[in-house]
């Protein structure tokens, strides 16, 4: 029987929105000059930015960790050769970290009735992984959203210290659950981190492309969701089939 089910946050219970980075990259830069007292040309820094983002990516996908906004920081500024007062670089991270708040995510359609329906019979989770947003403020979203009590656990990258597909995002969050990894299913739509990442770990993964469609990539190529969904009513029928019949047997 299932027990519990846990989601990922970013484009599956939730829709980015549309950001203008050129803004964004216009205040980093504008913040940096003024706090180290001198200016940069705007592909200096750009350049520098790419440096930071790349090493996140990096970090990612072969460490299996999410670099925060502090970190992200030091890389940057460390392509510049600067260093910035302590209170200032303070200042800089939260900036960073709240933008968030100028361009909220938007909960997807008819989530709040889905999570009261599946709360009432199984235990749920979030299992996210975190760019420079920190799970405090994927928190501070959800509870805006009035979402949060429908969750006995959330689970965050930049909390745990490893991000998905590393097996312990997933079983840290069953343990707290109470859950076996074969009485569990993850909801993502990503197929490295979500899908790959429940599977290694036991679970079923299911592959949510209501808002984005994953691409195939060498990594991932031989990857195959248990189940593929658009609408996450969808999971309803799939709880009642695999409650019914044993794992083995669709395994087979």
């Amino acid at each position: 029987m299932i027990k519990a089910i846990t989601f990922d946050f970013w484009q599956t219970l939730y829709q980015g929105q549309k950001i203008d980075y050129a803004e964004r990259l216009r205040r980093l830069k504008e913040n940096v000059e003024q706090g180290y007292g001198t200016s940069f040309s705007l592909e200096q820094f750009q350049d520098a930015v790419y440096v930071a983002r790349d090493e996140w990516s990096r970090a990612w996908e072969e460490d299996h960790r999410t670099l925060n906004a502090a970190e992200w920081l030091d890389i940057m500024l460390g392509d510049l050769g600067i260093t910035l007062q302590a209170d200032h670089l303070e200042i800089l991270r939260l900036d960073m970290e709240e933008s968030i708040l100028h361009t909220m995510p938007t909960l997807v359609d008819g989530a709040h009735e889905v999570l009261s329906k599946l709360a009432a019979r199984y235990r749920l989770a979030i299992i996210s992984d975190t760019g420079l947003t920190p799970g405090r403020m994927l928190r501070h979203i959800m509870e805006t959203d009035k979402v949060t009590g429908y969750f006995s656990h959330l689970t965050f990258s930049d909390e745990l210290g490893s991000s998905k597909p590393h097996s312990n995002n997933f079983l840290s969050t069953l343990k707290a659950l109470e859950a076996e990894p074969h009485e569990a299913v993850h909801i993502g739509d990503l197929l490295r981190t979500d899908v790959l990442g429940a599977q290694k770990a036991g679970m079923r993964g299911v592959q949510y492309i209501g808002l984005n469609t994953d691409e195939v990539t060498p990594i991932t190529q031989n990857v195959t969701p248990d189940a593929v969904i658009s609408d996450h009513n969808e999971l309803f029928p799939l709880l009642e089939k695999w409650n019914n019949t044993p794992r083995d047997h669709f395994d087979n």
